[in-house]
């Protein structure tokens, strides 16, 4: 197990953060979470990763790693011995994690028409932008087709659960339950037009309540000074190897800028240190005279050079 305190950036109604919570569970780990504000400025977190505010982001030392893709590795490394979270591979891990995404949509629909109604003016506004291809205006609460969409994913993941058994893992849970578990929490936790679309499948229900069980770790809360300690005290990891034929190999050393395809979440910039097929590795600097070592996912984030 890592010696390293674990640091995990979130707040827990997101359902990203609940899955980066069953991640350190189902790895029997102790961690320290650090409470994010849920709208923009994040300043504690955006120095962190040098402009990224989504949610979760994991800090182990100098190390920051942004997206639950590259939390899941990074937590797979630090505790090699515990049950893996990408046990299946990394083109299959990665499409149950597109899957979940895919999942998100419906339910993200669902979500601003039945509370936009309830949310101040400062936090619609914030939503707005960070989704910015949703339109706001012609969302209904009930939506007939948005429940369909809803049905036809639980339906695969009933029918899945038939084949594999107590998991979407098989008897041990994984990467898979995971990336479920997080969209199945938000309709359980947030989404009361959808829940009985959920309660309609008994192996959901049934595995549902497996899931619950494992818990979320040994979990400590604490405040932001904890992070900058643990970024002075340690060292970083050592980098991932840059390919000879890689087509951004020429970027090393400069300054780029990153951002998620699929929503707003800032655009971090740093230094490139190393890229490879799986990750992006920039150097920033959030307190001076020190720098963290943050980790993107390589898929579904988009590198340009900092103009």
């Amino acid at each position: 197990m890592t010696a390293t305190p674990i640091i995990l950036h979130q707040y827990d109604i997101s359902p990203f953060s609940q899955k980066a919570q069953k991640m350190l569970a189902l790895k029997g780990l102790s961690w320290t979470s650090v409470e994010m504000p849920m709208i923009a400025p994040k300043p504690h977190v955006e120095a962190l990763t040098g402009g990224y505010r989504g949610t979760p982001v994991l800090q182990m030392g100098a190390d920051v790693f942004v997206d639950n893709w590259m939390i899941a590795r990074a937590l797979d490394d630090a505790a090699p011995d515990a049950p893996a979270i990408n046990a299946r591979g990394p083109l299959s891990d990665g499409a149950l994690y597109a899957w979940g995404e895919r999942l998100f949509t419906p339910l993200l629909h669902s979500a601003l028409a039945a509370y936009q109604s309830q949310w101040d003016a400062d936090f619609l506004a914030d939503r707005k932008r960070v989704f910015p291809d949703v339109d706001f205006d012609t969302l209904a609460v009930g939506d007939p087709d948005r429940h369909s969409q809803v049905r036809a994913y639980l339906g695969a993941v009933e029918a899945e659960l038939a084949r594999c058994g107590n998991y979407l893992g098989g008897e041990q849970a994984d990467s898979w339950d995971i990336h479920v578990w997080g969209m199945v929490w938000m309709i359980h936790s947030a989404l009361p037009d959808l829940v009985p679309i959920a309660e309609g499948y008994s192996g959901v229900v049934a595995w549902y309540e497996r899931m619950v069980a494992l818990g979320t770790g040994a979990r400590t809360d604490a405040e932001i000074a904890v992070a900058w300690e643990s970024l002075n005290a340690a060292e970083p990891r050592a980098l991932p190897a840059t390919a000879a034929d890689e087509p951004l190999k020429a970027w090393l050393g400069q300054s780029v800028q990153i951002s998620a395809g699929s929503a707003d979440r800032g655009g971090a910039r740093g230094r490139l240190l190393a890229i490879d097929h799986e990750q992006v590795v920039l150097a920033v600097t959030p307190i001076e005279g020190i720098d963290a070592q943050v980790w993107f996912p390589r898929f579904g984030y988009h590198l340009s050079l900092d103009s």
